[in-house]
């Protein structure tokens, strides 16, 4: 998040250098990912200057020709934006100006010399704006550096998951406040309310108050839409946001602000003027502001009126309803949503917006009248509103603030340093935490309340960090461990892995490590068109019957032809029958909030990783593919109550060339007999000598290359029984 410094000063006195700030801040935890210094390379290069004349250039169907005043005199300038006009004051880069990797130049163009450039937002690294020139406030000087002007330092911050509190320009104010020792300054909101009030001019029903714990809706109607004041249009800017208008930039500026994130509804667009907050309809579809029509599912959020859906809630509005150079009387909506929907209904349709990323870390339910009113105070001062009184409010269930016990004790413990109960106090109340004042001279028994803004803290460990935050991380002095250390104690299997590994390296083979989530497409089409035998034996989830016909171990490597690609599992197996059966109801641990539609579900097998990582390096022309991964495979019990049984599983998978490349007499495709080479290392290598490969058949396989293994067991009466690995 980017955060202007000049911006960040108006709510909290900073006295140290933008340096030592981020230094401050990372130490703390808010961790500040770089500082850009917006003009840094302007210089006396770019100016302001002011278009005194203007006219089209022959054969061009965008070009003008411009006469700039420098406050010391005229150039001409050629220049293709369609949104400059006689009078504006511009930003001109002078001969010899550096813009991004352009130095400017004397040119010619169509028989016109430009003396220069006149500049748009993105030119000057003011955001992605490049629609046309950045137009200056009326009032603007000429002649004067434009880092003067626009020149600002802004700090980019790492904001963390757990801390949506800070998704704002007074939440990291209120950090630097208290870790600076100095006092925050919150806006002063107040405006005049007139007119008929809301609840007469609009009705909100919230059909599911578990995803929408609080609605509210504001009326504000004469409404002038016009261009935003030039200082907030720089604000905007500097923070990364393009500005459109007056009504819509409020909004944004105040979800920058206090990180209520609002939308405003041309209310004369809201048919019955009647907002109904609900779940999608199967198969329901919405024409979102981006333009592009989306297919909306039943676990989805909407906002909607009595005749269909106006926008999908804590995402984006829909164009049905969208604020236009028209409206004049705008419902404002300022809401709580539930993080979690917020965060898969953002996943699953691949639309991530400002919003939908505060969203989904977490807001305070009480920061929805908060944002309301400052909107509307910015709405009367800046776009002519008349605010209507009252507010919708649509709040069953208000969230309380936690209180929590905590002690000195909890300090010492957890970090080994001794802190005194007055920089205790001290330093919780600096972050707004109450703290009773009964509290004993030990300190063994505070009350501390939590604002309910910081849904992060849970416990006293929470506490205790947040102590350690404000009084410094460095204060924590090393110790060497008193008495001696216990013995380490390494789980059986580690070692068994070790030595997997280190055998299959030896016979050349690469390690791989692939993400244990998979999409259930992709694990389908592995087991398509499979029977149960197949099936089980490539998901290792029940035993195969046994077949006679084998394979022994002294295979010969042969059959030179065409590239191939192997892969097996060395795996466990129950016994089952073999009829066919329908390989999508095959059960699979989903994700409730996946992290893409390419991770919904635990995997069942380690072929799916191995197979797309050969796909991948196949397609790079990478040849001589030999891997294998050691890993978990995720199968689900018939019991919902249980956890997934966790198998740890190794897969090998091999495919191009099986000798070296460079000897064209020795290069060949990697075959079935590599493969069963690598499993034999691998076997002989653990002292696992009884055991065979008996053929068997899978749709995913080659026909005639697939081979099952199975051990030898020895049972009670000394007979032998073969049983799949």
């Amino acid at each position: 998040m980017r955060v202007p410094l000049s911006w960040l000063k108006e709510y909290v006195d900073i006295t140290m250098s933008p340096q030592e700030l981020a230094q401050t801040l990372t130490m703390a935890g808010l961790e500040v990912e770089t500082i850009d210094y917006l003009g840094a390379s302007w210089g006396d290069k770019v100016i302001t200057a002011q278009i005194t004349h203007l006219e089209k250039v022959e054969k061009s169907d965008h070009l003008n020709y411009t006469h700039v005043n420098t406050g010391s005199g005229e150039l001409g300038v050629v220049c293709g934006a369609p949104n400059i006009k006689l009078g504006d004051k511009v930003p001109l880069a002078l001969v010899g100006a550096q813009i991004g990797d352009i130095t400017i130049g004397e040119t010619k163009k169509m028989g016109y010399v430009s003396q220069g450039m006149l500049c748009s937002p993105r030119e000057l690294g003011l955001g992605n704006d490049h629609s046309g020139i950045y137009i200056l406030d009326h009032d603007t000087p000429l002649g004067v550096p434009l880092v003067d002007i626009l020149g600002e330092v802004v700090l980019d911050f790492a904001i963390k998951a757990h801390r949506g509190d800070l998704s704002s320009v007074i939440g990291i104010a209120r950090e630097v406040a208290a870790l600076t020792g100095q006092e925050l300054r919150l806006p002063d909101i107040t405006f005049q309310e007139q007119g008929t009030p809301a609840e007469q001019m609009a009705e909100i029903t919230v059909k599911d108050s578990e995803l929408c714990p609080r609605y509210t809706a504001r009326i504000m109607s004469n409404i002038k839409v016009g261009p935003s004041p030039s200082w907030m249009a720089q604000r905007l800017l500097a923070a990364g946001m393009r500005p459109i208008s007056n009504i819509v930039d409020i909004t944004n500026y105040v979800m920058l602000e206090f990180g209520q994130p609002l939308h405003g509804f041309d209310y004369d667009l809201v048919r019955q003027h009647h907002i109904i907050v609900r779940r999608a309809h199967e198969g329901e579809t919405l024409t979102t502001l981006d333009n592009i029509k989306r297919k909306l599912t039943p676990d989805m959020l909407l906002i909607t009126d009595p005749e269909g859906p106006t926008g999908i809630a804590g995402v984006m509005g829909g164009a049905i309803s969208e604020l236009n150079d028209e409206t004049t009387t705008v419902l404002l909506e300022s809401a709580n949503f539930k993080a979690s929907n917020i965060r898969h209904t953002s996943v699953t349709l691949g639309l991530r917006t400002d919003a939908s990323s505060r969203f989904e870390k977490g807001l305070d339910p009480e920061l929805a009248i908060i944002g309301s009113n400052r909107a509307a105070q910015l709405m009367e001062k800046y776009a002519g509103a008349t605010v209507h009184p009252g507010i919708i409010d649509l709040y069953p269930n208000p969230v309380k603030p936690r209180t929590l016990a905590f002690s000195l004790h909890e300090v010492e413990w957890l970090t080994g340093m001794k802190v005194t109960l007055d920089e205790t106090i001290e330093a919780l109340r600096a972050l707004n935490f109450q703290v009773a004042a009964d509290a004993d001279e030990l300190g063994n028994k505070m009350l501390v309340t939590v604002p309910t803004y910081r849904t992060d803290i849970e416990e006293g460990a929470d506490l205790v960090e947040e102590v350690i935050r404000v009084i410094g991380y460095d204060r924590i002095q090393g110790t060497i461990p008193v008495g001696p250390l216990p013995e380490a104690q390494r789980e059986s299997w580690f070692d068994r892995e070790q030595a997997v590994r280190t055998l299959l390296v030896g016979a050349g083979l690469n390690e791989i490590i692939t993400y244990s989530m998979t999409s259930r497409a992709r694990m389908i089409s592995l087991l398509a068109q499979a029977d149960e035998q197949s099936a089980r034996f490539l998901l290792s989830s029940g035993r195969v019957e046994e077949n006679t016909d084998t394979h022994t171990s002294n295979g010969n490597n042969g059959n030179n032809g065409r590239r191939e690609a192997a892969a097996t599992a060395v795996q466990s197996k129950r016994s089952t029958s073999l009829a066919p059966f329908d390989t999508r109801s095959i059960p699979a641990v989903v994700l409730t909030n996946p992290l893409s539609n390419d991770m919904e579900a635990m995997r069942l097998t380690l072929m799916s990783g191995l197979m797309e990582t050969l796909q991948e390096n196949s397609k790079r022309n990478r040849a001589g593919l030999r891997f294998f991964e050691i890993g978990r495979r995720y199968l689900p019990s018939s019991d919902t109550h249980k956890q997934p049984d966790e198998r740890r599983s190794v897969g090998i998978a091999l495919c191009g060339p099986a000798e070296i490349s460079w000897i064209p007499d020795l290069a060949r495709p990697a075959n079935y007999y590599d493969l069963k080479g690598a499993v034999e290392t691998l076997l002989n290598g653990l002292h696992i000598s009884n055991y065979r490969f008996t053929p068997t058949q899978h749709p995913t396989f080659h026909p005639g290359r697939c081979a099952l293994l199975e051990l030898v067991r020895i049972t009670h009466d000394g007979s032998e029984v073969y049983s799949p690995v």
